[in-house]
Order: structure tokens, then sequence, then C-alpha cells
């Protein structure tokens, strides 16, 4: 059995994954707009594909740390989270100009992966990484 959190983990990540996939769809015509975007000649289609490849790799990040209990994917992540938040801070005043509705969604999705990221690090998250995602001697709950 998972522990608390865990599937608090699981809300956070993947409602932060739901926004980002909601507010890309929405931003893909500013992002094909974009002056460095439309310069390379990378079309809808390039675009596309990189955001169904981005979405694959965060979902097996998902699975590796949800349902099978690795360690490794768990740092992987963690880097991950702590170099988008460096890269997006700089970044505010250029999605401000991009309006305050995708402004606001990638401040909530940031802040979604945040808090995800710390419930790995709780107590019982640790223990059950320890573990491989076994369930502990003492847990009663298998039990009834």
């Amino acid at each position: 059995m998972r522990p608390n959190s865990i599937v608090q983990f699981d809300r956070f990540y993947l409602g932060s994954l739901v926004l980002a996939v909601i507010n890309s769809a929405f931003s893909m015509k500013d992002t094909l707009s974009d002056p460095r975007i439309a310069s390379s000649g990378l079309g809808l289609g390039f675009l596309v594909g990189v955001q169904v490849f981005s979405f694959a790799l965060i979902l097996l990040l998902w699975f590796f740390i949800s349902r099978n209990a690795s360690n490794v994917a768990k740092w992987i992540l963690t880097v991950l989270t702590v170099v988008g938040v460096l890269m997006t801070i700089p970044n505010l005043p250029t999605l401000a100009g991009r309006g305050l509705l995708s402004t606001a969604a990638v401040v909530a999705i940031t802040g979604l992966q945040i808090i995800a990221v710390v419930f790995l690090f709780r107590p019982d998250a640790k223990a059950w990484f320890a573990r491989k995602g076994g369930v502990a001697a003492d847990d009663e709950s298998i039990l009834s």
C-alpha cells in the first residue's frame, strides 16, 4: 500500500501535468508566432511532437516514482524541478507579455510541481522508497 505522501504526490504532479497540457494547447498560437520559432522553420507538427514527447517523459518519471518507488527517478525529477524553477523565474517578464492567464498557469504549474516534489521527501515517502515500495512489516492496513 502506498503512503499518503505518494498519493498526494500523484495528485499534485498529475494535476500539474493536466494544467500544462491545457496551457500548451491554449498557448500554441503564441508559441508559433514567437519570432525565434517562426524563423526556425519549425512547424506545428514538430512543436506538437515535442510536447507529446515531453509529456510522455513526464508520465514515465511519474510511473517510476509512484509505481516502482524509484529513487533514481525521484532525484531526476527533483533536479528537473529545480532547473525548471530557476529557468521560470527570470522568464516571468517574458511570460507576462503573453497575458495574465498564461503567466498564472505557468506559476500554478511550477507551484504544483514543487509541492509534489516536497511530498517525496516526507518521512512516510522516504520509508516507502527505502522499502522499494513494499509494505512495512508493521502495516496493519493490509490485514483489513
